[in-house]
């Protein structure tokens, strides 16, 4: 809770930030916002952001020239903290070995796969909209003075995780935040214009080619598509799976991509019915996310990783025995 992390935080010197692999919208919001704050609170305490993954080009406008993404090799000496937002330590890929090595080990997190077993200290909130909403309440609780800088991040987060509050997660307190954010003078619209409307010319194309492959199965009730080799790194193919979830008649959507390594990333969605972050662990323990939204990293070939999103949709689509 808030308290226990205030406690963890005000004893570091070294304190290390991370997310997930695939970094979206709600991770590098949290990251960005908590940046900021730690070093306006605890200004002896030197903050590094530490992930797998370059910062994407899409969010860099939310990390300015002051929070800077590095890569696991500069990593010098082991952190005294290290925190984990928006996902869990399982999915860390190279910056794995940092967050384990940390003295503690703690995460803010919003997703009902997380467990708060695999660190010291957690931040848990599975009500909340997004992760950035619990960094906010964490300014609250420290007394951070909420401004444009440290609301563009959060307002991001909290767009990108709700899909601009259309999906069923958006709940009053997510919109009294929103309201809050907006009040600080951030350009909310071209927050979202940039987070999630705005796309390149190869992921329209891409989009395309995922429509055109689209496949069903589950007597039709899932509808699923595998984008060409190399989509992954080529284009943004973020956002593409909810095409496929508001086909009339579908429940999960699902869309199979290569990884630059090789795997193949499953991304889910559902229309609640089905709960797609337990369909994300039943094909593979590293798997979950949110009732509705939800992904998974599988080893391939494309055609034994499409075989095991299958078994695993048509028996969460089974219908359960009379007892």
């Amino acid at each position: 809770m808030p308290h226990q992390i205030t406690a963890t935080v005000a004893r570091a010197r070294r304190i290390m930030l991370t997310g997930p692999l695939d970094l979206d919208g709600d991770a590098v919001g949290a990251i960005v916002a908590l940046a900021r704050a730690l070093r306006r609170r605890w200004s002896h305490a030197q903050v590094q952001v530490i992930t797998d993954e370059a910062l994407p080009a899409r969010y860099a406008f939310l990390a300015g020239d002051d929070v800077v993404f590095e890569r696991p090799e500069a990593v010098e000496a082991p952190f005294d903290l290290a925190i984990v937002l928006d996902g869990d330590s399982r999915r860390l890929g190279q910056a794995s070995a940092a967050f384990e090595a940390a003295t503690v080990r703690a995460q803010i997190d919003h997703h009902r796969s997380s467990n708060p077993e695999w660190v010291d200290v957690a931040f848990l909130d599975t009500a909340a909209a997004s992760t950035t909403e619990l960094v906010l309440q964490l300014l609250d609780w420290w007394g951070v003075p909420l401004d444009a800088s440290l609301a563009a991040p959060i307002f991001a987060g909290l767009v990108f995780d709700t899909s601009i509050f259309r999906y069923r997660l958006t709940r009053p307190p997510a919109l009294r935040a929103a309201a809050r954010l907006l009040e600080t003078g951030i350009d909310h619209a071209g927050i979202v214009e940039q987070v999630l409307l705005e796309q390149s010319e190869a992921k329209i194309r891409l989009r395309g080619q995922m429509i055109t492959a689209i496949q069903r199965a589950a007597e039709g009730r899932l509808a699923w598509s595998v984008l060409p080799p190399g989509a992954q790194v080529d284009a943004d193919v973020g956002g593409l799976v909810d095409d496929l979830v508001f086909i009339e008649g579908v429940a999960v959507g699902a869309l199979l991509s290569e990884r630059p390594d090789g795997r193949f990333k499953i991304s889910l969605r559902s229309k609640g019915a089905v709960d797609v972050s337990r369909v994300a662990q039943a094909i593979d323990p590293s798997g979950g996310g949110h009732q509705r939204a939800a992904g998974v990293n599988v080893e391939g070939p494309v055609d034994r990783a499409a075989a095991r999103l299958l078994a695993a949709v048509e028996a969460a689509l089974a219908p359960v025995p009379p007892a």
